[in-house]
């Protein structure tokens, strides 16, 4: 049966209802009233109570227990005549009809009703007919099905489980996400080009996704040009469903979990911990308890409360806890149905390593090692990780790596000790053959710890690595070329076209392997007047006294309106190519909102003031006012403005400096455009970022595309905003793409209706859509295109019986008082059918013609008889 106009239906159903007036407990009319013959009456049955629909189907969004489970298309049938005991929750008429299959993604126990367990594929039936206590609300004006069935009933689903029947794999389409960027610097005798092209292309066919990146540089002068073109990976990935699971074969890169991330060209499979609900990722301790009696659960952390629920007399346990921090205790509350509450503690820290009760995330990897610079080799290897929790706060974890030149074997354990924090230790041994041909043995040893002291608002996280071995390597080690050397992420020439020898990423000696390596990270609340943190890292190593030190601190709070920042940094570094060499920075940072300042009136657009200053111990000093805000309609335009003075301590580049830019955001990509000086040169530079992508009703282009993206298809419906993405709207066509979607989320999409033209209605302004990785989901939106209008309806002189079916192509509606109709997607002419009953002489045809003066109206007045 053809979906309703929820529009049509309700308009229709409002013209009738403002006739009456309900004093008892359900309103009721009698068609014969409403000038109906004895056969059109009897057609009119389904209207007889305030509010009551017409049975079909629907696309609703489902509610079990008050959860949303994504929208379905549903079966709605007449409600059949109560049972006793039975309440009717809303005044519809109708039942939704439900399948077993359906129920059971609901996470019905299906073998505890024999009235679900028999019904065959095709079958439905009402909650409320097959579930004792069971019932269904249907909100027909929202398009809501709210059904309630007991706990007992169902299996255990974590808070935000999404059935993976839902899980939306996207359609067929080719990708092209372009970044370009350009500059020309103005010099004199030193003027200089450059662009930077990054292309990130893909296709996607049913769940497998394809990717590929490359970049193409230019850069010119007086004297050289120079241009490189790089590809960076390629690669073809799916999620694999049953296993919560990414498969990948090409170049990518390992975790980090257990052993230092890798490149590689190859094969992995790994858990994804994206497709368990957020109340089942990360580490969070099982809460157990016992109720006397009915009683409700109350879990708070930091002064917040994170977590309620209803629990039935006896022992409860409670797996889907998704705390707010990473540290801080849970006060859980029991209040039981006599009113009597006992409170009880559950001591909490968490690092990195932990993983909830019963819960195994892995990764298994074979290929060829694939370095960031040509001074790697690319041997074959391979690693299998496995983290495992287990009971009473408890996670194992390791791990092996091999290669023909290297083997390393880890185990670790990680502990949520309560009250006194997190802490993990693992051990690694490795037997390496490095690129002179000696070989090695060695250990390594690595701790993690953390601690929230709740009372004083302190957070700690101390990490430490200690090589207990001068003969410890790492994989990428056993990799290089040669024993020691520089590494280059690319090429850098200076202004003659010579290749600048300074530029490296990383300088590395394997004569002198990694000693120690000590991390800390401490951060304080410090209520309303700010906060602070301190970091620090300390590395030392084997057969030299080089070493390198990094601390840094800052604080920051608010004055009012003024946000402002203090911070400090100091660097040092002992090694062959610096033989001493320290750096000290102090940074303030101010920022106020003007129209907060000056009390002006503000139509979300603030206008920000800001000021940044910056000076190290070599001499150097740094300053910048600027002013920066947005403008046009939904912000889409963001502006800077900014003077500064800048010193070198060497004597060098000193006087002032100035920017100005602007950024755009609109539906075809984003464009940017600036302006700096100072006093040795002028540039300016520009940007403009896209997508386009290929699908099977057409190209459509937009902003750049994250990994999970949605395509809006509204046809006929051009220039509507789309809501929650900045500057996007339909084409001419009706197409749109919303850039970013959360993979194995509900994503809601929705238009701005009131973007709408006078001549476009849209069924419903919101779809739902839960994309999986790297997936391009379709969000449909039904368009009517054409005038809307208000259509008197006659037959020998009498207007249409109430409750006549009024259709069309794509077009429905229901006759109310009077013969009238509110009808939305009428052409210019056409024809229509009425129906009233199933006999021939209760069916007629209605061909109408809207005058050119009515054409040009918001609303349409016609007048027509049906033949």
């Amino acid at each position: 049966m053809k979906k309703k106009s929820p529009l049509a239906i309700t308009l229709a159903s409002l013209f009738f209802q403002a006739g009456f007036t309900a004093h008892a407990s359900e309103l009721y009319f009698p068609p014969e009233f409403m000038g109906a013959d004895a056969e059109a009456a009897a057609a009119l049955h389904i209207f007889q109570s305030a509010g009551a629909q017409r049975p079909g189907e629907y696309l609703v969004e489902v509610f079990l227990n008050d959860r949303t489970q994504g929208q379905r298309t549903l079966t709605f049938t007449p409600r059949e005549i109560p049972t006793q005991g039975y309440r009717s929750r809303d005044n519809t008429g109708l039942s939704a009809c439900l399948t077993r299959e359906l129920m059971a993604s609901l996470g019905v126990k299906i073998d505890l009703f024999p009235a679900l367990a028999s019904l065959a594929e095709d079958e439905c039936v009402a909650p409320e007919k097959a579930i004792q206590d069971a019932w269904a609300r249907f909100d027909f004006t929202r398009m809501q099905l709210f059904i309630s069935i007991p706990q007992a009933s169902l299996h255990h689903q974590a808070r935000g489980y999404i059935e993976p029947s839902l899980w939306d794999e996207g359609i067929n389409a080719a990708l092209l996400n372009y970044n370009f960027s350009g500059g020309n610097t103005f010099a004199g005798k030193s003027d200089s080009n450059n662009y930077f092209l990054n292309l990130n292309s893909g296709i996607n066919f049913g769940g497998w996704r394809l990717r590929d990146f490359r970049t193409w540089s230019y850069y010119s002068n007086e004297y050289q040009t120079q241009q490189s073109r790089q590809r960076l990976k390629t690669y073809v990935e799916r999620s694999v469903i049953p296993l919560r699971s990414n498969l990948v074969i090409g170049e990518s890169s390992t975790s980090n979990q257990v052993f230092d991330s890798t490149g590689f060209k190859g094969i992995s499979l790994s858990t994804n911990d994206n497709m368990y609900p957020d109340t089942m990722r990360g580490f969070a301790p099982v809460v157990r308890g016992v109720a006397e009696s009915n009683a409700q659960v109350m879990i708070r952390q930091n002064g917040y409360n994170i977590y309620q629920m209803n629990v039935s007399p006896g022992a409860f346990e409670i797996t889907d806890l998704y705390p707010m921090y990473s540290s801080g205790d849970l006060e859980v509350s029991v209040k039981e149905a006599s009113g009597n509450t006992h409170v009880f503690t559950v001591p909490y820290s968490s690092v990195p390593m932990l993983q909830r009760e019963g819960r195994v995330t892995y990764s298994l990897t074979a290929g060829l090692f694939s370095g960031s610079s040509d001074r790697y080799d690319d041997p074959a290897f391979g690693e299998a990780t496995l983290l495992w929790g287990l009971p009473h706060n408890v996670t194992i974890y390791g791990g092996v790596q091999y290669s023909d030149n290297y083997m390393a074997e880890q185990l670790g354990l990680g502990l949520n000790m309560g009250a006194i924090g997190a802490f993990s230790a693992d051990v690694t041994h490795a037997d390496s053959t490095l690129a002179d041909g000696s070989r090695h043995q060695g250990q390594s040893v690595r701790f993690l710890y953390a601690h929230s002291f709740s009372p004083t608002g302190t957070n700690l996280r101390l990490t430490g690595y200690r090589y207990s071995t001068k003969g410890f390597h790492t994989l990428d080690e056993t990799a290089l070329k040669t024993m020691r050397g520089r590494l280059y992420d690319h090429d850098e020439y200076d202004e003659y076209g010579n290749l600048n020898q300074d530029t490296y990423s990383d300088y590395y000696n394997l004569y002198n392997t990694k000693r120690a390596r000590l991390e800390a990270n401490i951060s304080q609340s410090l209520g309303s007047i700010g906060s602070l943190y301190i970091t620090g890292v300390k590395q030392t190593y084997w057969n030299s006294g080089d070493s390198s030190t990094s601390l840094q601190t800052g604080y920051s709070s608010a004055l009012g309106p003024l946000s402002y920042s203090l911070s400090y940094s100091y660097n040092q570094q002992k090694n062959e190519s610096n033989p001493s060499w320290t750096d000290k920075t102090f940074n303030l940072s101010l920022s106020v909102p003007l129209d907060r300042l000056f009390s002006w009136k503000s139509d979300s657009r603030s206008v920000y003031a800001t000021f940044y200053g910056s000076r190290d111990n070599h001499g150097n000093l740094s300053q910048q006012a600027g002013l920066s805000g947005t403008a046009l309609d939904g912000n889409t335009l963001n502006w800077n403005v900014s003077q500064g003075y800048s010193h070198s301590g060497n004597g060098n580049g000193s006087g002032g400096t100035g920017n100005a830019g602007i950024n755009h955001r609109g539906g075809y990509g984003a464009s940017s455009l600036g302006y700096s000086y100072s006093e040795d040169y002028q540039r300016v530079n520009y940007g403009l970022s896209g997508a386009l992508v290929a699908h099977r009703n057409g190209l459509t282009q937009g902003q750049q595309v994250a990994d999970s993206a949605v395509l809006v298809a509204a046809p006929g419906a051009s220039g509507v905003s789309v809501k929650g993405a900045t500057g996007v709207s339909t084409d001419w066509r009706g197409y749109a793409i919303k850039p970013y979607a959360t993979a194995y989320r509900e994503n809601s999409v929705s238009l701005d209706t009131s973007t709408l033209d006078d001549k476009t209605d849209i069924d419903s302004g919101v779809a739902r859509v839960v994309p999986t990785k790297g997936a391009i989901v379709r969000a449909r939106f039904d368009v009517q295109r054409g005038h809307r209008g208000i259509m008197t309806l006659t037959r020998d002189g009498k207007p249409l019986p109430f409750g006549t079916m009024i259709a069309g192509e794509k077009i429905s509606g229901i006759v109310g008082d009077g013969g009238q109709v509110y009808l939305s997607g009428l052409q210019d002419k056409g024809t229509l059918t009425a129906k009233w009953g199933d006999k021939h002489h209760q069916q007629c045809a209605i061909t109408y013609r809207i005058s050119d003066r009515e054409q040009n109206a918001a609303i349409a007045y016609i007048s027509a008889i049906c033949r």
